[in-house]
This record gives C-alpha cells, structure tokens and sequence, in this order.
C-alpha cells in the first residue's frame, strides 16, 4: 500500500518546517510506503537521503506542473491516501479523479494563520491522536562526531533577509576574542564574493566556504558543527535538523516560523515586538546583541 504527501512551498525551510508532520503520518502508516509530491528548490532527496521512513520523491517541475502529469502519476501509483498541507481545490480534485479513496487537505479558502500551528492542528485531526509528538531531524545513518565549527549563514532569499558584511566580521572579532573557531560561511552562488571578503579579512583563521558546493556536500561539511549563526535561510533549518544549536536572525520574516524546533533560538531587533515580512530590520540587529545571545554556547 502506498499513501502521497503534497508540500508544495518552495523552500528547503519549508521542507524542514513540514517534516516533522510528515514523519508524524508515516509512523502512523507503517503498513504504507510514503511518497512526497514536492518542488526542487526544497531539496527534499537530499533532506530525506538516509531517511527510511521515505519511499520516493517527485518534483512538480519535472512533471511540467501539469494537471493530467500529475493526475498520471496518482494513478499510477495507486495512493489509497493522500495528505495535502494547502489550501484549495486543484491537488484535491486532481487526487479525486486519479481515484484516490481517502483524501486530507486543508480546505478550500487560504486563511492567514501561523504554519506551523495549523499543520499540527491539522495533523491531529488528520490521525485522530492528539498526542504527536512533532520532533524534527534530518536522519543521518552514521554517528557523527562534533567539532568546533562555528556555521555562518551568509545565503538568503532576498536581501531583506541578509544580514551586513561589516556585522558579520565584528561578530567573528568578538568571538575570537573569546576563543579560537574555524568558520563556514553557508551561503550559495549569489554570496560568493560576500564570502571571499569575509575570508579576506580573516587570513589567520581558517574559513571555508559552501558558496560552490551542493546541497549534499554541504550537509556533510556543516554536520558536526558547534553552533549555526545567521541569516534566516534554508541552511539555518538543515542545521537544526543536524542537531546544531542554531541561532537565525530575524529582521524580515516572522520569527514564529522557527517555532516547530527548539533547535533554532530566534534573534530579533531589539524594540520591535513583533517581526515580520516588510519589517525591513535586519541590520537593526547588532553584532553585540548577537554576541550575547551566543557567548554562552562557545
């Protein structure tokens, strides 16, 4: 028997945010090989590589995001379930038609409420257990032994979300005034000179940058590390699931969307109580109340 997980938000956050959910339905399935229907920038095979709670992986591009390509698939694979963490009607009419028995969505009209509440919520009513426990991990079949790297999250969606260059090297003055780290800078193609500024400024220290390496690679080099520090971006949600204390700066984006793990502790500007998108203050948050958020845990 197989059942179809349906997350379409873009993101690797996104991914990482759902998954506790979707490990939540597979250990209620366990008769059931479960399939996700997601998008490529989720990097969703790499998130789930060792995770044998996860059968197959499809990406809605490589279908053309096309109503019959999908509706194919759905019927091909006779799912007797499927989960859909959206609102709307496309997925469930699609589902409907290729046959599908047993149905769970969202609904039909978006409502604006925190993500990750409603798809706990929704979880619980979807299995009919009010006791999910909700624990996020990304599954590594090997033990991994820790190191004393601290992780730069340089990378962003936009640069609403990015914190300064100059914040980033006085943050690394001030923690190696305290003590000796080696540092990664997590970010991709888009930060690669923001990188080689940072490496510039530093030449006694031993910097490494991710900027040309996948997603794979990258999980394999942050694995271990001490702490994760920066930018609320895909890298700060696969660092939590590495079991990495991780510390995302939120100027831009609302802080509540890190509130399904306790790996990740929020940073906000001092003085706005609430955050959010169009907040535009991320460089309101500064490398000394950065620096005593984190001097405790290094």
């Amino acid at each position: 028997m197989k059942l179809l997980i349906i997350q379409a938000r873009p993101g690797i956050g996104d991914m990482c945010v759902f998954s506790p959910a979707i490990h939540e339905i597979a250990k209620h399935n366990k008769n059931y090989k479960v399939d996700i229907i997601t998008k490529k920038r989720t990097c969703s095979r790499e998130i789930f590589l060792e995770d044998n709670q996860i059968n197959q992986i499809f990406f809605l591009e490589d279908l053309n995001n096309s109503n019959k390509q999908l509706m194919e698939l759905i019927k091909k694979n006779q799912y007797s379930k499927v989960f859909i963490f959206h609102y709307g009607a496309r997925y469930p009419i699609i589902c409907k038609l290729a046959g599908v028995k047993k149905i769970f969505f969202y609904g039909i009209v978006k409502k604006n409420e925190n993500i990750v509440e409603k798809y706990k919520q929704q979880t619980r009513l979807w299995l009919q257990n009010q006791d999910l426990k909700f624990f996020y991990k990304i599954k590594r079949n090997r033990k991994i032994k820790k190191n004393n790297n601290i992780v730069l999250g340089i990378g962003g969606s936009g640069p609403t979300k990015k914190w300064g260059l100059d914040n980033y090297i006085n943050l690394i003055k001030k923690i190696s005034s305290k003590k000796k780290y080696n540092y990664i800078l997590a970010g991709g193609l888009f930060e690669k000179s923001f990188a080689k500024k940072i490496i510039k400024q530093f030449p006694k220290i031993k910097i490494k940058s991710l900027c040309d390496f996948n997603i794979k690679k990258s999980i394999n080099i942050v694995d271990g590390s001490k702490i994760y520090i920066g930018n609320d971006t895909g890298f700060m949600h696969i660092c939590a699931g590495l079991d990495i204390q991780s510390f995302g700066l939120f100027g831009d984006t609302p802080a509540n969307y890190a509130s399904y793990t306790k790996r990740i502790k929020p940073i906000t500007p001092v003085g706005i109580k609430r955050v959010g998108h169009g907040s535009l203050a991320i460089n309101k948050i500064t490398p000394d109340q950065v620096f005593n958020t984190i001097k405790k845990f290094i």
